[in-house]
């Protein structure tokens, strides 16, 4: 894990608001190997100047706060539903499990990070997307594409792949489909 990006989108307006990025510095595997920086654009350098996985979720958490606080957010989980009429609704959406469920949750226990409790719950895009269109996309690119969107900035770099999955996210809406939680992991 060596990039850590959110984007927030605004389900009303398609506009994504705020964002987050930080590198991750890798603490097992120092040193990149040119498959992954060819794949995802990261430099040696990027990484030797990034931060301890436990320091960025840190700094991901106060991130989350502050636009909780300015934008009256809550993060709706199953269990706390008593939204009151201000507070908005957000949920976390991925590109499939894999980044919350398999990555981010196997590095935190493998160091013994106490992952954030939001992060146990989220829409898995490609689930959805298949769901709803009824086709089975090649990719996050592929699915775009299918949609006639043409993928902005570049593959595999994650805060791209964030913003793309975002605007994929808005057309889903925009073509009336109700986004709804795919995935929670048990406490």
């Amino acid at each position: 894990m060596f990039e850590f990006p959110a984007v927030l989108l605004n389900t009303s307006t398609g506009v994504i608001e705020s964002e987050f990025h930080m590198y991750v510095q890798p603490q097992e595997h120092p040193i990149l190997s040119e498959f992954c920086t060819e794949l995802t654009g990261i430099t040696q350098n990027q990484v030797d100047e990034g931060v301890p996985l436990n320091i960025c979720l840190s700094q991901f958490l106060k991130w989350i706060q502050k636009i909780q606080k300015e934008k009256k957010i809550i993060f709706s989980t199953d269990s706390q539903s008593n939204c009151t009429s201000e507070a908005k609704a957000c949920a976390f959406v991925t590109w499939t499990d894999w980044d919350l469920g398999v990555c981010l949750h196997y590095e935190c226990k493998r160091k013994q990070l106490r992952k954030p409790d939001i992060l146990n719950s989220w829409i898995d895009l490609k689930a959805t997307y298949r769901a709803f269109y009824n086709r089975k996309p090649k990719g996050l690119n592929g699915a775009l594409q299918d949609l006639g969107i043409v993928f902005e900035g570049r593959e595999h770099s994650g805060l791209d792949d964030s913003r793309n999955t975002a605007r994929l996210a808005w057309r889903l809406i925009c073509d009336g489909c109700v986004l709804k939680i795919t995935k929670s992991l048990d406490k």
